[in-house]
């Protein structure tokens, strides 16, 4: 499985981390590994790289998103004075990986990071154009990366939260295994319709067997029966998130109850699996697997067990005691849609000309930024 690595530390700049962080520079742009960069035609075409080569002190390996010419004294002069916080991330790829992804080189890893340097500025809460970040390519041989300074211009701006450093872990694995994650993501489609024709089958089984009058479910059915008999006597909406606590812990019960159907705790069980294969590529470490009522992207089964408790509540379903039938009718109701619901709730796959026009529209937004600071045209 494809994994990406990201971590993102940071110090407090100032004057006593300055030379700290003059030397980290100097360290990631020139140390054994690093790739060296290319002077730009652009820059020779300006008339800037006669001046480039008289004033850099040597050849190193920082880029930017910017084509001029970066001279590395100024760079770390430049970060080592920096007030603020200085973020360091560090992103790294498995050899195997890299290798047949294209991202064993400097040149990909500097398209990449130019086109998400806007959403990272956003995740550090840093505004575009006070955002300032170079990067260095070190071409180690199990695992190719590349180190980052990031600040921002503004000293009083900028933090990253652990939400902030997931998004971020999680849109870069996006793009840099897109085609990896296109291929699960239809292998998802197939599951899910296996499953869904699957939990069809098995629920036309089900019915069948009501209507024979040989289905039996001594869990369910009179936990659900109690939840009816005590909304009829609550005041209020009929829904999970304005019930008293008693209610809500019948409603999770029954849910409970549920996930230990066969047809339901299958369909749970495929969905985190699906979950989780997407997961892995950017987490070491998968979250515990959660109870179906403890899980937030199905609390709608929540509401869906109430809305069907109320329902035998209905006058025309009262009777000293709820029917049987119509109790299990319930219960069969319920298992359907929750089986709809794991459908609604499998990871989609952009449709490729969907994609294109995402990516078209952020390219279109970063120039729109380059321009704005003045930069030409690509």
């Amino acid at each position: 499985m494809p994994r990406l690595i990201l971590k993102c530390p940071y110090i407090k700049g100032g004057a006593k981390r300055a030379v700290h962080l003059k030397n980290y520079v100097g360290y990631i742009a020139t140390r054994e590994g690093v790739e060296l960069i290319k002077e730009s035609k652009r820059a020779e075409q300006k008339g800037k790289y006669v001046d480039y080569m008289a004033t850099r002190p040597h050849s190193h390996g920082l880029f930017s998103g910017s084509d001029e010419p970066l001279v590395l004294s100024r760079i770390a002069k430049e970060v080592s004075e920096h007030p603020g916080n200085v973020w360091m991330p560090i992103i790294s790829l498995k050899r195997e990986d890299a290798a047949r992804l294209g991202y064993d080189n400097a040149e990909s890893w500097k398209a990449l990071l130019n086109s998400y340097a806007m959403e990272m500025a956003e995740q550090m809460k840093i505004p575009w154009e006070q955002f300032r970040w170079y990067a260095a390519f070190h071409d180690e041989s199990d695992h190719p990366h590349v180190h980052m300074v990031c600040y921002s211009k503004d000293p009083s701006k900028g933090f990253l939260t652990k939400q902030g450093l997931a998004k971020m872990k999680s849109d870069l694995a996006g793009r840099i295994f897109r085609q990896e994650l296109t291929e699960i993501y239809s292998r998802q489609t197939q599951r899910r319709d296996d499953l869904a024709k699957a939990a069809k089958e098995k629920l036309e089984q089900l019915i069948h067997l009501m209507q024979r009058g040989a289905f039996q479910n001594d869990r369910i059915a009179p936990l659900l029966e109690k939840l009816s008999q005590q909304l009829k006597e609550t005041k209020g909406k009929k829904q999970y998130g304005y019930l008293k606590p008693t209610l809500k812990k019948l409603v999770d019960e029954i849910v409970d109850e549920l996930e230990r159907e066969p047809c339901v705790s299958q369909a749970y069980s495929c969905w985190y699996d699906l979950r989780e294969e997407v997961l892995r590529t950017y987490k070491d470490d998968l979250p515990e697997r959660l109870p179906l009522s403890q899980q937030k992207e199905f609390r709608q089964i929540k509401n869906i067990v109430i809305r069907e408790a109320v329902k035998l509540g209905e006058p025309h379903f009262e009777s000293a005691h709820v029917d049987a039938l119509k109790l299990a009718s319930g219960v069969t109701k319920l298992i359907w849609q929750v089986g709809n619901l794991f459908q609604e709730q499998m990871p989609p796959m952009l449709p490729d000309m969907v994609q294109k026009l995402v990516d078209h529209k952020l390219r279109r937004k970063i120039q729109e930024k380059k321009e704005a600071l003045g930069h030409k045209m690509e």
